[in-house]
């Protein structure tokens, strides 16, 4: 199946608006348009083509972040000055080439500049300008080198928008930033892959974050840096959390009250055991609050496989006994469940019991039929990766 484009879901002018040339980071105009330049060449670095080549015959099927890099490209190149101080970078010969007007012999014999004292050497570049200081800021973001790992989730993100599943909501407050979250910033998508320590300064919250752009590059931010940039970016936008609804009722009732959610998670961890069960291997668990918060240190909680996780469904729970539905559903799935041994952080080994190889389909047919009472009437068949009736 294509990968699905930001651009095919989020059909808005008012939400993406221009593309930005200005860097995130950058504090100079010079620093912005080597940023810019940066980027356009981490683009070709790892797709082997210019932004917009990828496909010439369909505009279409060229992502949002990648038109946005073609528009930059064509800008510098319209740019005369601004190609002098991009050319020590241009390492994929994008700038057009010196153009050097050649002097009748009679002008060169009389230049007195170029043939001069013996000690003069004539391969000295006098007029040419040195080439710019790189700002360390560029280096802030960098290729994605493990980038296939989060594509996947960057396209299921943007079918989910299509589906309805999620909402691309103005960015209002930096609580909302948290391990597992989309946004969009300038016009590319970005997830927080992971939190680090949270430290409060000043009654203010702040950690350091690795976040991961659509356009294949990565950065090491603080919370509070990238919420300053959604805040300036006015078209800056917190992608929402899918949710599947709430259990047993399609909406809830007037005096209903929310006991929890169950949310199913995939796991992005490097571990090679782990990863080639990718799509099949999924947690199933429950929370009394915010799902955010729970998986916010996925990475250092050995439940967790301390690797981060990505969220790939939740079920908002009303008038449930969440601790008699989790053994119900642990149960149902209990012959698939994953038997690992995982080391915490300080050397105790744990094993994990909320971890099933059962694909998200079946986990979402479970839940319907929880729904509909016909559970009972069923069992997991592990050979054939279904539910089946009890013969």
């Amino acid at each position: 199946m294509p990968r699905l484009k930001l651009d095919d879901v989020l059909d808005d002018d008012d939400l993406l608006g221009e593309v930005k040339l200005s860097g995130a980071t950058a504090s100079t105009e010079d620093e912005r348009v080597l940023q810019s330049f940066e980027e356009i060449n981490l683009f070709i670095d790892r797709h082997g083509h210019k932004p917009g080549d990828s496909d010439k015959t369909s505009v279409s099927h060229t992502s949002v972040s990648e038109r946005g890099l073609q528009m930059r490209l064509a800008g510098l190149l319209d740019k005369p000055d601004m190609c002098d101080l991009l050319r020590p970078q241009d390492r994929h010969s994008l700038l057009p080439p010196v153009d050097i007007a050649p002097k009748s012999l009679d002008d060169v014999l009389d230049d007195d500049d170029l043939l001069g004292a013996d000690s003069d050497d004539i391969f000295d570049l006098v007029h040419v300008k040195p080439p710019a200081a790189r700002p360390d800021k560029i280096s802030e973001r960098q290729h994605c080198k493990d980038f296939e790992q989060f594509k996947p989730l960057f396209d299921c993100c943007a079918s989910e928008i299509r589906d309805g599943k999620r909402k691309a909501i103005k960015f209002a407050n930096e609580s909302e930033i948290s391990a597992g979250e989309f946004f969009i910033l300038n016009g590319i998508m970005v997830y927080v892959a992971q939190v680090g320590e949270t430290q409060i300064r000043n009654g203010k919250k702040n950690a350091r974050l690795r976040l991961i752009f659509d356009n294949g590059t990565e950065g090491n931010n603080l919370l509070r840096s990238l919420a300053t940039e959604l805040y300036k970016d006015p078209n800056g936008r917190r992608i929402t959390s899918p949710d599947a609804g709430p259990l047993f009722d399609e909406q809830p009732q007037e005096g209903d009250l929310q006991t929890g959610m169950i949310y199913v998670l995939k796991s992005l961890s490097d571990d090679p055991e782990i990863r080639k069960l990718d799509g099949l291997l999924h947690k199933i668990g429950f929370t009394s609050g915010k799902m955010e918060v729970r998986i916010q240190n996925a990475h250092e909680d050995p439940t967790f496989l301390m690797a981060p996780v990505h969220p790939v469904a939740t079920y908002t729970l009303y008038n449930i006994n969440k601790v008699k539905l989790e053994h119900l559903l642990h149960n149902f799935f209990a012959d698939a469940r994953l038997d690992i041994e995982i080391t915490d952080r300080f050397g105790k080994k744990v094993r994990p019991r909320e971890w099933f190889l059962v694909k998200p389909e079946v986990i979402a047919e479970a839940i319907t039929r929880l729904k509909d009472g016909t559970i009972i009437d069923c069992r997991y068949d592990v050979g054939r990766s279904e539910i089946i009736p009890i013969s």
